[in-house]
């Protein structure tokens, strides 16, 4: 981040026009849109929305059923970062709302992992939050160093599926250079429209990682060599997939070591020994060559709007 998201459409027609995609196993009936995974006779509204008896620990989807943050009738619920969300609810929302990750495919360094955030949002309890800090082994630009973290953030509707759940996305490229770039697109106020790409069988909005250097833009005309320090973007022909991990709150981790409890590591192909053992929550630490994950993690930078 330090040396160091095309198919355009119009004000996200998908959301009307398309089915919904349902990857959640939660009841159904009148109302909402699914909430959290579950099962069982009954189900509930609003985020976290309490389960019907028979639920299990996350339970909750359409139809009538009482409200409450990461509540649950079925079970109990488990929130070891403290936020009000159960932790496997938080992992099903980061990984089924996760964009079309684009990296290009003559990348030079592309193994990389993700360490993201999942909260209320801080604008609106209706909406969530999430931000993805996409780490790489190397930025293998001009100016090539270990390590490389390049974060994105969504602001997403709990109550409707994935991809049109997604409102709004931001991204910052070079974050903290002078060849800095802050790109935005989404389906509220003034924000332009996402491109899109078909990721499982859905159009979900996508982000660009920079050749080489992996800067993160949401608009793909924002990434050429004029405007944005030579980097150029190229839509992939299918999404990145790399392993992901949540971070917790900073008060409250959920990860202390990225090495015995993540992705880097050998078994994962990773060779560079100073990126090994990585708190994600060290804010004293950069990660390698490259900036420091934990404020990523906090950076209001990355916040976009609750889109109410």
């Amino acid at each position: 981040m330090r040396a160091s998201l095309v198919i355009p459409f119009a004000l996200w027609t998908f959301a009307c026009s398309s089915p919904p995609v349902d990857t959640f196993t939660g009841g159904s009936g009148a109302g909402a849109g699914p909430i959290l995974t579950g099962v069982g006779a009954g189900s509930g509204s609003g985020i976290g929305g309490a389960g019907g008896n028979g639920g299990d620990a996350a339970s909750g989807g359409n139809g009538e059923g009482g409200s409450g943050a990461g509540s649950s009738s079925g079970g109990m619920i488990v929130d070891q970062d403290g936020d009000g969300l159960d932790d496997a609810y938080e992992a099903s929302l980061a990984e089924s709302y996760l964009p079309f990750l684009s990296l290009d495919p003559d990348d030079g360094c592309p193994r990389g992992g993700i360490v993201y955030r999942v909260r209320p949002h801080p604008d609106s309890a209706a909406r969530i939050h999430i931000v993805y800090d996409h780490l790489y082994e190397r930025d293998c630009g001009l100016t090539a160093h270990a390590g490389d973290n390049e974060a994105f953030g969504l602001t997403i509707d709990p109550s409707v599926p994935p991809p049109a759940g997604i409102l709004a996305m931001r991204a910052v490229g070079h974050q903290a250079t002078i060849c800095e770039k802050t790109t935005e697109c989404g389906a509220c106020g003034d924000l332009p429209a996402c491109a899109t790409a078909m990721k499982g069988g859905a159009p979900f909005p996508v982000v660009f990682s920079s050749k080489d250097k992996h800067a993160g833009y949401v608009k793909k005309d924002t990434c050429n060599p004029f405007l944005a320090c030579l980097d150029t973007c190229t839509l992939a022909p299918t999404s990145d997939e790399p392993p992901m991990v949540n971070a917790g709150e900073p008060g409250a981790p959920l990860v202390s070591n990225l090495t015995t409890q993540g992705f880097i590591n050998a078994s994962n192909g990773w060779t560079e020994q100073e990126l090994f053992d990585v708190d994600p929550w060290e804010p004293e630490k950069d990660f390698g060559g490259a900036g420091n994950v934990a404020g990523d993690l906090v950076d209001p930078a990355f916040v976009p709007p609750a889109c109410p």
